[in-house]
């Protein structure tokens, strides 16, 4: 009888055990199973795409704040630094920040939707400007009305290129905010949400269109000084953009090797771009010598404008008293007076100087020969000739006076 109640005692104690150790698991599995669904619902957060979901994941955490309720004492001990309404208020908290993220995209997306409405129509507007002008560039010469037109047309244009450069600047901002800082430590999913925004506004093929429209701009205009200085800042503003922006889309679109070829196709029409306002300062001034009848050979550098326009001079020098005099004081006066020192000069060569196209002694040599040329077409033999003709008038004039003194007769003493 003592043997069967100390078994039933001991199976009893067993029982206890047991049960305190399948509730001890029971809390354990609860309070496991509370953080992996808050872990997921913080991750379904951040990677939801839309307002639509994240509409679904508030519906979820309130149903999980629901179904843990009934435990918060126990998840309070468990959750320590936290507790169980603060990890609710947590989630709550980055479902509101998300959203703000895309109520911020929407508004974006519109402003780009806009400006890319507005660039589109920019480039139409430009390629007819560029078309007409093209065309009136082989008559300029003709006549004033289209001389007139012309000069309006390039400065709409000039206008209208410079507001789409703008436009574009304002696209990258937009599209972009996210480059901001350093484009190692984002995330995949932040590389291919830019990457599909550029994609989606076409944005590489609008900087490339813009590209090439500036550089045809250049190549059916002439320039004035002004107006090529301002082209020059235009191109500097790009180029500042795109080297912040460039290296940093490089590695967004590493791996894909068709983007990866147009972004290097952008830093080469940077370049052509560049080279071809160089090359506009030089056709701009050669063109001042043709309206003047001075056909220089074709310069693209300083060192070849010093070389052609010294030669030039030379040859001038070396041909004086062979051709006709008057032809080469003409020839002297065209090139010094009407184009050196009234349009290059004063209008281009601080632009030459300042872009580094001309060199302070390359001017200087050029100047000097100049100085040669008017020496020669006025000699020095010249010179000693009209001072001795001053000398002989001088001369004459003093005799002239001498003469008359002795002539005139004293008056008589005796009358006074």
């Amino acid at each position: 009888m003592i043997h069967s109640k100390f078994i039933n005692y001991i199976l009893f104690v067993v029982f206890l055990f047991s049960s305190t150790i399948l509730f001890a698991q029971s809390d354990y599995e609860m309070v496991q199973s509370f953080k992996e669904r808050n872990i997921n619902l913080a991750n379904s957060i951040k990677l939801a795409k839309s307002l639509e979901e994240l509409d679904s994941l508030k519906i979820e955490i309130d149903n999980f704040k629901r179904d843990f309720s009934a435990k918060k004492f126990l998840l309070d001990q468990s959750l320590y630094p936290e507790n169980f309404l603060s990890t609710i208020d947590n989630l709550v908290a980055s479902l509101e920040l998300r959203r703000d993220d895309f109520t911020e995209i929407d508004v974006l997306k519109t402003e780009v939707t806009a400006l890319k409405s507005e660039v589109d129509l920019l480039n139409k507007r430009n390629n007819e400007l560029l078309d007409r002008i093209s065309i009136l560039e082989t008559q300029k010469r003709k006549d004033a009305a289209t001389i007139d037109e012309l000069e309006k047309l390039i400065a709409d244009l000039r206008i209208t290129v410079l507001k789409r450069d703008q436009l574009i600047f304002a696209i990258v901002d937009s599209l972009t905010p996210k480059l901001a800082g350093d484009v190692t430590t984002m995330t995949k999913r932040d590389k291919e949400q830019v990457y599909s925004q550029i994609e989606r506004n076409n944005l590489l093929a609008t900087i490339k269109k813009s590209l090439r429209d500036n550089s045809r701009f250049l190549e059916v205009t002439s320039l004035k000084v002004e107006d090529l200085d301002g082209v020059r800042k235009q191109q500097e503003n790009f180029v500042n953009m795109w080297n912040k922006i460039g290296p940093k889309l490089i590695e967004v679109y590493a791996g894909k090797k068709e983007q990866s070829a147009e972004l290097q196709e952008i830093n080469n029409l940077l370049t052509v771009w560049s080279n071809r306002i160089k090359k506009e300062a030089w056709e701009s001034i050669n063109e001042e010598f043709a309206l003047h009848n001075i056909n220089l050979q074709e310069f693209n550098n300083g060192n070849d404008f010093t070389s052609i326009v010294t030669k030039y001079i030379s040859d001038e020098i070396r041909n004086y008293g062979i051709k006709n005099k008057d032809e080469s004081e003409k020839a002297y006066t065209a090139f010094a007076d009407s184009v050196w020192f009234k349009s290059v000069s004063l209008e281009w060569m601080p632009y030459l100087l300042n872009s580094k196209l001309l060199t302070t002694a390359q001017k200087d040599e050029i100047e000097k020969k100049i100085s040669e040329w008017k020496a020669a077409i006025t000699p020095k033999d010249n010179m000693w000739l009209y001072a001795v003709i001053g000398l002989a008038v001088l001369f004459v004039v003093a005799l002239f006076f001498i003469l008359r003194k002795k002539n005139v007769t004293p008056e008589d003493p005796a009358k006074m």
